[in-house]
């Protein structure tokens, strides 16, 4: 009987157990599941707060972390202008981080959103959404009256849609530095002076920074 349990033995990772039928050896295995690849980021959300016109705020590190010590390679991505993360991609164990940091030149006063993304080439990927807060400046004088317009247009359909944005000026077809405002269909824009026609349109962009041409230009006059 020792000589027919051996003769049983499999080198096998799994659990095993072992049942005699007279001499009769039935060898059962049960495999167990694979160690999980899911990864965790902290914090899970950034907001960042700025004046307009004033300097960028501070960097902020995100920490990403596996339960795994097997290497893996891993790449980080944004998917607004004013939004970036570095590195863009590393190879990790247990445990990385990136810097996120967002300028704000040219951002009139209003809010933000955006996601920075970490993919690892095993165990999938995880977004982390960013917020960006402009306020007007305390000396954009007293025409200004903090006067807001919200936007909407209807989504993009293009599969490699990677963001919009919205054009602003003060005379029809005329308009400043775009705002590139992330992959959102709604926007407010603040810090709007009272007495003065707005002129609004809007365009998509790709992953590979094609732009699509203006949308139908809107107009509000603010009173």
């Amino acid at each position: 009987m020792n000589r027919l349990t051996q003769n049983c033995a499999s080198p096998m990772q799994a659990l095993r157990s072992r049942l005699f039928v007279g001499s009769l050896c039935v060898l059962l295995v049960i495999l167990t599941a694979p160690t999980a690849w899911a990864f965790q980021i902290s914090p899970t959300r950034l907001t960042f707060q700025a004046v307009q016109g004033g300097g960028n705020p501070a960097s902020q590190v995100v920490n990403f972390y596996k339960k795994t010590l097997r290497q893996v390679s891993w790449k980080s991505s944004d998917n607004a202008g004013w939004l970036s993360a570095s590195a863009a991609s590393g190879v990790m164990t247990a445990s990385a981080q990136v810097v996120v940091t967002v300028d704000t030149s040219g951002l009139v006063a209003g809010t933000y959103s955006g996601a920075v993304t970490i993919t690892l080439s095993k165990g999938g990927s995880v977004s982390i959404p960013v917020t960006l807060t402009v306020a007007p400046s305390s000396s954009s004088g007293s025409s200004t009256t903090g006067m807001t317009a919200t936007l909407s247009w209807a989504p993009n359909t293009d599969s490699d849609l990677a963001g919009y944005k919205v054009y602003v000026g003060t005379s029809s077809g005329a308009y400043g530095i775009p705002l590139d405002v992330g992959n959102v269909t709604s926007y407010t824009i603040g810090n709007l002076t009272a007495g003065t026609t707005y002129y609004f349109a809007v365009t998509a962009y790709d992953q590979s920074k094609n732009e699509s041409v203006y949308s139908s230009e809107v107009s509000k006059s603010m009173y």
